[in-house]
Order: C-alpha cells, then structure tokens, then sequence
C-alpha cells in the first residue's frame, strides 16, 4: 500500500511578524490546536452519524495525519495536507474530517460576524478554541480556510473574543448526585449517569469501583447509584457536568413515595363531605358560580 496526501485546509497568519515571510516558533502550536479542534469535532461528527455506537472504529485517530512541506507567501500560508492510503480511500474523498474543517471554519466565520453559533457545531468542542489563537497578538490574525470553502475565514481578535464568550465557563465542587447508570465501558472505565432534571454526567471510575457501577447498570430499572467525590459545574446554569473525581460509588434503590394501605381515597372522602351538607343549603349555592367568581367573592359587602 503507498500513501498519498490530500488538502484539509490551510492557516494563513498575517500581521507584522509574518511580513518577511517567516513563521515564529511561538506559532507553530495553532496547527496542533487546529488539528485537535479537527480531531475532536470529527469525533462528534461521527458518533451523530451512528447512533447506539460507544466506540469509535479501529484506527478512527489515525486517520487523521496532517503534514505541510511548504510555507506559501501572502504573510505565511501553512497548507495541510492529510495522509491517506491510497488503495483503502479515493483521493478526492469527504469525511467527518473534511466535514469538521468547513464546520471549524463556519465557526470562526460566525464569531468574527457577530452572528449565532452554527447549530452543527458540537458545543462539547467549544472549549477548545481557549487554547487557538494563544499565541497571536492583538493586530495579528489567522485564516482559516477549508479545501472545499471558497474564502478563508479571518480568526481575530473580535472573533477570538466573541468564541471565548461562548466557551463555557466552569468550576469544580464536591458532589454527592444519586441517578440512573445509562452506559458503562469497562475497557476505558468511562460511565454516564442520567440524574433527574440535568444532563447525563460521565465520569471514569475505578476497578475498585467496577462492580458497584455495572451492577446498577444491569439493575438500571430498580436500582440507580449515588456517586460522591469531586465535579465540574456549569458557572451559568450550576448542573453537574461530569466527574473530575469519584471517592465513592454505591448502588442503592430509587426513592419511592411510600403507599399505605386502607386509607380511603380523597375523593371518596369529598363525596362524603358533600353529602353531609343540607340540601336547602346546596340550593343557596349560585348557579352561575364557575362564571363570575370574581363577583361574589369581592362584590359582597359593596354598597350599591
């Protein structure tokens, strides 16, 4: 098998420092920002694809080779090429990896606009764009352009603003949180946990807590598990995120409101009360009662 290299994009950096055709070592880390923005979104891409899969397929990381052999005028043009095997995908292919570049660039499009956030865009891979664009300066920006975009997007120092607005601020906080265990991996010992009114919660447990975790998963219909140990809270909305670190896991039975026997109904009882009232008293009763509340109980006592 003989590889080949197709385009993926290119990152233009322009500004003073780039004028005489150089790239500052201080920049070279954006392409491996940039790939891991690529990478991650991809990842997202392809699990939306295939729903009720847990695992990415064999090799899914590897795919994703880049390399540039040239540096293009114009300040400093990095072109990125992916490495693919040319018997196993056509040369012009598009994937979640081509997909993941145009929706990178979109992205940085709409934040440098001002305008919403593209709805394909995956929010879990926001984030990320803290750590692109680090090394730039104030007067300094990086297009961003996907092979098959016709105009490169420009990453400034408004768009650089705009996305760390959107970048999801957060805080860690003891956690003590009881739900229902949704999905456990025992190779990775990655699990999540549906808890009542907020977003499923993932965590990494143990091998000492495996068994806990996989029983209430097996038993996910009457048992649920309470974690406690250390979360990552949203700043906005105060939820639980996920687990930075678990102290303990302990399968325990769901909360049931309590049923006693032998009490009569409530509305037997009503019945009973109703019954009990004189007749003459229920024909002193308005008829129009459900209409014009209002009246009778504030107009009683006005003088007219």
């Amino acid at each position: 098998m003989t590889n080949r290299t197709v385009p993926l994009a290119s990152l233009r950096f322009d500004g003073p420092r780039f004028e005489r055709h150089t790239l500052d070592v201080d920049c070279v880390g954006e392409l491996l920002v940039y790939k891991k923005l690529v990478l991650e979104c991809a990842k997202e891409l392809w699990y939306r694809q295939h729903p009720g899969r847990e695992r990415l397929p064999r090799g899914f990381e590897e795919r994703l080779t880049l390399e540039f052999s040239e540096i293009r005028e114009g300040s400093v043009e990095v072109p990125l090429r992916r490495v693919v095997v040319e018997e196993q995908t056509p040369l012009n292919f598009g994937d979640e990896f081509d997909e993941a570049a145009e929706l990178i660039e979109a992205t940085i499009y709409a934040a440098n606009q001002d305008q919403l956030l593209p709805s394909e865009f995956p929010k879990n891979v926001i984030p990320l764009f803290r750590d692109f664009g680090k090394s730039l300066r104030e007067s300094e920006t990086l297009f961003v352009q996907a092979r098959n975009r016709e105009s490169a997007a420009p990453y400034t120092a408004k768009a650089r603003e705009c996305l760390a607005e959107w970048t999801e601020a957060t805080f860690e906080d003891l956690a003590d949180v009881t739900g229902e265990v949704s999905m456990a991996n025992v190779r990775g010992g990655v699990f999540e946990l549906a808890v009542h009114a907020g977003p499923l919660v993932r965590g990494k447990f143990s091998e000492t807590q495996e068994a806990e975790v996989l029983d209430a998963l097996r038993a996910h219909k009457t048992a649920q598990l309470r974690v406690r140990g250390v979360g990552e809270f949203s700043i906005m909305d105060r939820q639980l995120r996920k687990f930075v670190r678990i102290d303990t896991a302990t399968v325990v039975a769901p909360a049931t409101s309590e049923f006693v026997e032998n009490v009569k109904p409530i509305w037997e009882t009503i019945a009973e009360m109703g019954a009990s009232v004189p007749d003459e008293v229920w024909s002193q009763v308005p008829t129009d009662l459900g209409k014009r509340l209002d009246h009778y109980l504030y107009s009683r006592g006005e003088s007219h």
